[in-house]
């Protein structure tokens, strides 16, 4: 597809919207706008937020004849129903066709509205337009507060559950995310510390922090190594990602065979990703 696709990214309590130059496959400067959403106020409250920030990025141009848009589950993705209760948020769209809600206020078709699971738009946006672009089979993992992955296969990037696999005493999660990094400096060191950050800026001098990076990776491949087959090429995206430098070594040596890549997007890839979703399938 070619021409402009307004991408959505929907988050617990924020929309974020862009126009994307399908062809240039980069985000149209000074499209960008983000808003706070009241996700448990009134489903008139929450669709009228989104419609209004969509229109904001739309501006004066006829040019976007769809939209794709990033959408935390559960979800019905095809059908464009909400099937989110109990998550407090977003409880008054349970049951709701949202994608007639949208289409009805900004007068498009209901099939120019395509809906993809948010997890999974990191790895599509890479693979749009980012480091894994044309990539037909890749693995995509993100590294933050929590533990993130999604699998493609012929180019389209569908959600994982690593993020509850069984690994070791507990579950992945439990390994792969910021908390386990504050936890093992306490552990080590007695002391606390905020953020994963501080922790590598603590690397490049005496102490336990660059051996607990050296953990983290040797501990990452450990449990890549108990998913196998895994594709030959993983895309790390996250905060703890940008710290690679620091746990590549234990990765590389026990998965010689697979090419790690870091996300060099950041937050655009999940717009990138919606939107790319129309390239994918079309």
């Amino acid at each position: 597809m070619n021409g402009l696709v307004l991408a959505v990214d929907i988050g617990g309590s924020h929309i974020t919207t862009a126009l994307v130059d399908m062809q240039q496959r980069a985000l149209l400067p000074r499209s960008l706008w983000r808003a706070h959403i009241n996700s448990n106020g009134s489903a008139e409250d929450i669709i009228s937020g989104w419609v209004d920030v969509m229109q904001q990025s739309l501006g004066n141009t006829n040019g976007a004849t769809h939209i794709g848009i990033a959408m935390p589950g559960p979800f019905d993705y095809e059908a464009g129903i909400s099937l989110i209760t109990g998550l407090h948020k977003y409880e008054s769209l349970y049951g709701l066709n949202v994608k007639k809600l949208l289409a009805e206020r900004l007068h498009i078709s209901p099939d120019a509205i395509r809906f993809t699971n948010d997890a999974s738009c990191f790895l599509q946006g890479e693979l749009f337009a980012g480091v894994a672009e044309g990539a037909q089979s890749a693995l995509g993992l993100t590294l933050g507060t929590g533990f993130g992955s999604s699998f493609a296969e012929n180019g389209t990037a569908q959600e994982g559950t690593f993020w509850k696999t069984p690994f070791r005493e507990t579950t992945a999660e439990e390994y792969f995310s910021t908390r386990w990094f504050l936890r093992r400096y306490e552990v080590l060191s007695g002391e606390k510390i905020s953020s994963v950050k501080e922790l590598a800026l603590m690397a490049y001098e005496p102490g336990y922090a660059k051996s607990i990076f050296e953990e983290f990776g040797h501990n990452l491949a450990a449990f890549l190594k108990e998913q196998q087959p895994i594709p030959s090429l993983i895309v790390l995206g996250g905060n703890i990602a940008q710290a690679f430098h620091l746990f590549f070594s234990g990765l590389e040596e026990q998965l010689p065979d697979v090419q790690f890549v870091v996300s060099t997007l950041g937050e655009d890839a999940i717009l990138l990703g919606a939107a790319g979703a129309w390239s994918m399938k079309d």
